[in-house]
């Protein structure tokens, strides 16, 4: 069934419960004002808003799906017009409130005692009530002002002192001097050459202790001068 059948079909038993015929004439401002206004039809059919209600009416005046016969004429040419706008202009009901509509036999024949349940407002299903437990992690908590003030100096720390504790490990057994070219004792981890004394260890920086290489004047990652070179 179509929703203008089943306005129709409303409509009829509307019609009914007020004594009236099916057959006889219905004025338009009798339709809207007593026998299915607004406030009735909203309890019976799915509409969102009263424009809604009031563009079914034209529609039944237009004589869609050939329900009913209006009188005169022209005021079902009149809805007809109007529906075919873009924007239909539901203020013409005003004019055509002295028009009449009656139902064709067929109409009759078929809407009438059509039992139609009222339209109740969607209830929320179990889904909504409880939804289900999303599988995507929850974005971890952005710290707030104070711990940023905290912890980056405190990763910055632990980065140069783990920088530190890695190039302070002395060379592999059997690497030459870097100073004087000497090998070291055998068998042995060595600090500093046998020959000459120097530092064997890879040098860092003195300022943030990043790794850096002998030649280099300048630490890439704070800056501070390494005196010509870096031991």
């Amino acid at each position: 069934m179509t929703e203008i059948e089943r306005f129709a079909a409303l409509l009829l038993a509307e019609m009914r419960a007020e004594g009236a015929r099916p057959e006889s004439a219905l004025g338009v401002g009798a339709l809207l004002d007593r026998t299915f206004p607004y406030k009735v039809a909203r309890r019976t059919l799915p509409l969102e808003s009263a424009e809604d209600y009031e563009a079914m009416v034209l529609r039944l005046i237009a004589e869609e799906a050939g329900i009913v016969v209006t009188e005169p004429i022209d005021a079902a040419e009149m809805a007809r017009t109007t529906l075919a706008t873009r924007i239909p202009d539901l203020d013409v009901l005003r004019l055509l409130r002295s028009a009449s509509v009656t139902f064709t036999d067929d109409a009759i024949t078929r809407l009438d005692g059509v039992r139609i349940l009222p339209s109740k407002p969607s209830e929320p299903s179990a889904s909504h009530d409880a939804p289900e437990p999303s599988t995507e992690r929850e974005p971890t908590p952005e710290p707030s002002v104070e711990r940023e003030r905290v912890f980056p100096i405190r990763r910055h720390t632990e980065v140069a002192d783990a920088t530190r504790v890695a190039t302070a490990t002395p060379p592999a057994a059997g690497e030459m001097c870097w100073s004087c070219g000497a090998p070291p004792p055998r068998g042995r981890r060595v600090t500093f050459c046998v020959a000459c004394g120097a530092d064997q260890r890879a040098p860092t920086c003195g300022g943030c202790g990043a790794a850096v290489e002998r030649s280099w004047k300048h630490c890439p990652d704070c800056g501070q001068g390494l005196g010509g070179g870096a031991a």
